[in-house]
């Protein structure tokens, strides 16, 4: 269920982890790099994390960061086409206001545009500028802002009703909405996993992107 979530957290590791037989395993240990290498027994993990999951989104309140971290993604996963026509154009606008900032320090700061006709030219150039800036922001601002609905997974019973019926492949999806990483510590052999000691589960935060 956590493979592309989970992480090996050794100590100058950091590699992914990946179910082998009934545990996850760190994958630098497997392929020969220098790390004592991270294993947890794969159904352990998935129930803490599960129930972390299930019982801290109802807690949010709906200004929480970590909601607002969940919408965000959310809503660029349902309409991605949409979000990079915004992208593009407002790196279109940053590139063009950019240039007249340029232009205008090459006439005030560095004075390269002295005399009627070069002024007349500095004008031009300048205008043309901002209309372009004004027409882009104008196509920007037409542009929807897709929204979801996350309030069902607010509802403990709802989200708890959805994670039942879902497959493997839909719980990860759902869990890398709220999450960026989850870290698995080294164990001691033959001791029983205590996840609370072992797992840190690293929650999503505004303008980041999941590790999947």
């Amino acid at each position: 269920m956590l493979t592309g979530l989970v992480f090996c957290a050794v100590p100058g590791c950091g590699r992914r982890m990946h179910r082998v037989g009934g545990s996850y395993q760190c994958m630098a240990r497997r392929v020969g790099n220098q790390c004592i290498g991270a294993s947890a027994l794969a159904e352990a993990v998935d129930q803490y994390v599960t129930e972390q999951f299930l019982t801290k989104l109802p807690a949010l309140e709906p200004d929480d960061p970590l909601l607002v971290a969940i919408a965000d993604r959310w809503v660029h996963r349902v309409d991605p086409e949409t979000f990079a026509k915004r992208d593009a154009l407002t790196a279109e606008i940053q590139d063009e206001q950019a240039r007249l900032a340029d232009l205008e320090d090459a006439r005030y700061v560095r004075g390269e545009f002295s005399g009627p006709a070069a002024v007349e030219r500095y004008n031009r150039l300048a205008g043309r500028l901002r209309g372009r800036i004004e027409g882009l922001g104008s196509d920007l601002r037409k542009l929807p802002m897709p929204s979801v609905d996350v309030s069902p997974m607010l509802d403990g019973l709802i989200l708890r009703e959805a994670w039942a019926e879902a497959t493997n492949e839909d719980r990860r999806g759902r869990l890398s909405l709220a999450m960026d990483r989850v870290e698995v510590t080294k164990g001691v052999r033959g001791q029983r996993i205590i996840p609370e000691q072992r797992i840190q589960i690293h929650w999503a935060k505004p303008g980041t992107d999941s590790a999947t």
